[in-house]
């Protein structure tokens, strides 16, 4: 392995590990780590002709003809990224994006769901690739994209602002995802052999998308939940939309996310003295009756 890509690989595991040390943020360790890979890889491009492709194809994962890329490039292919404007995009989602799911599920979930993602993209990616004798891949597009589905899946009422780079509508993530996939198929054709891994992109999308409930099942010791009184909302609990809120409330520990489900509960419930639909607010499910509940 190239020397500095050897640094840069030690780089990884130096990141997860201060974070579990220190309690530091894993998407901001990640994000460091990510950034110290492409100085490093700049250093090594400026220091010989061959030194660029040579610290790339140490951490890419490739194929050329017969010749594969070895195992540990599952991983740190998440680390390295084309150009400057690659990394600052992933940066972008990382540094903004990344804690708000952190710090609703964990670190350790967050953790696997990134580096999980990335490996399953990596490999969706290479199965449909089975017929090209070259390629290279690279970057942790597609490990965030499995974060961003499980955002999705486990926040889908949670409203965010997305920059790319310009700023978007705040609207809840569960439409960005969906924007996403389709943009993702529309650019996949549009834009057809541009080197862009579209595979990968939606693959790691489906992969957050479709465990983030597997994921929550980790125990995950570094959270401390301080979790509402929300049995008064039992009564008005009636069909399966209803349960399903109900139990996303009971297991909320942020406020934030806990007003944006019982938003999303209002809307589904029924004022039990009349039968109109309710509105949530200033802490209260009204009814244009005048019956109101008190929560929390």
């Amino acid at each position: 392995m190239e020397p500095l890509a050897a640094v840069a690989a030690l780089s990884i595991p130096v990141a997860l590990l201060y974070s579990w040390w220190r309690k530091a943020p894993i998407t901001l360790t990640l994000a460091v780590a990510m950034l110290v890979t492409f100085i490093l890889g700049y250093i090594a491009a400026r220091s010989s002709p061959a030194g660029g492709e040579d610290f790339l194809l140490s951490l890419a994962v490739f194929r050329i003809g017969p010749v594969h890329s070895e195992p540990w490039t599952y991983v740190t292919m998440m680390f390295i990224h084309a150009d400057l404007t690659h990394l600052l995009f992933n940066l972008l989602f990382l540094i903004f994006l990344g804690p708000m799911l952190e710090e609703r599920i964990g670190p350790f979930r967050w953790g696997v769901l990134f580096l999980a993602g990335g490996v399953f993209a990596t490999v969706v990616f290479e199965l449909l690739q089975y017929q090209s004798p070259v390629y290279v891949l690279l970057g942790a597009s597609g490990a965030l994209s499995a974060v961003f589905g499980a955002f999705g899946r486990l926040y889908p009422w949670v409203r965010i602002r997305l920059f790319v780079p310009f700023p978007l509508p705040l609207l809840p993530v569960l439409y960005y995802v969906i924007g996403f996939v389709v943009l993702e198929f529309f650019l996949a054709l549009v834009f057809r052999g541009s080197g862009i891994a579209w595979e990968a992109h939606v693959a790691g999308l489906v992969f957050g998308f479709a465990t983030a409930p597997i994921v929550m099942r980790i125990p995950d010791r570094t959270r401390v939940l301080a979790v509402r009184d929300f049995s008064g909302l039992r009564p008005l609990v009636m069909g399966r939309d209803l349960e399903e809120i109900y139990d996303h409330l009971s297991r909320e520990s942020l406020r934030e996310a806990q007003e944006a489900w019982l938003e999303k509960f209002a809307r589904k419930a029924k004022c039990p003295q009349c039968g109109l639909p309710l509105n949530w607010s200033r802490g209260s499910l009204r009814s244009d009756c005048g019956w109101k509940l008190k929560v929390g």
